[in-house]
């Protein structure tokens, strides 16, 4: 099990969403950093300010103001930032957005369970990998995780 400390930044602007988020991060990576943002605006901001790269983003499509597509799109233009592992976490399981995550360049993408103890498993498997470098050269049977 990878016992790295995490940067990890989550963009959602449901906050019950990233509640549990955080409930699930502090109970598997109690020593991971977990900064939100409430929509892509507000996160690309932040990636323009800050003089780190997160080791991995999770980021919902269906967000006011900047959509989790246009942000990818952004990101995946951006040089400085490029490179950033990014998951979707989406409670959307629609065929469409989902090739179009892919297109958009998203690493995974991970249709959200009702479940919380399953959400838990998901992302204690996805932070047993070493982000940033595991995903790029991981090869995963199915992009998307559910």
């Amino acid at each position: 099990m990878n016992t790295k400390n995490y940067s990890i930044f989550y963009t959602d602007d449901d906050s019950d969403d990233k509640e549990i988020f955080k409930e699930i991060i502090n109970e598997i990576h109690p020593d991971s950093s977990i900064e939100f943002q409430s929509d892509g605006l507000e996160l690309l901001n932040r990636l323009k300010e800050i003089n780190y790269m997160p080791d991995i983003l999770f980021l919902d499509i269906n967000m006011p103001h900047t959509d989790g597509f246009q942000v990818l799109s952004e990101i995946r233009q951006d040089a400085a930032v490029k490179d950033l592992p990014i998951v979707i976490l989406s409670t959307s399981n629609d065929a469409d957005a989902i090739a179009k995550a892919k297109e958009s360049g998203a690493d995974l993408y991970i249709c959200k369970p009702n479940s919380y103890s399953k959400l838990k498993d998901i992302l204690a498997e996805l932070l047993s990998l070493n982000w940033p470098n595991d995903i790029k050269t991981q090869h995963f049977k199915e992009f998307v995780v559910d």
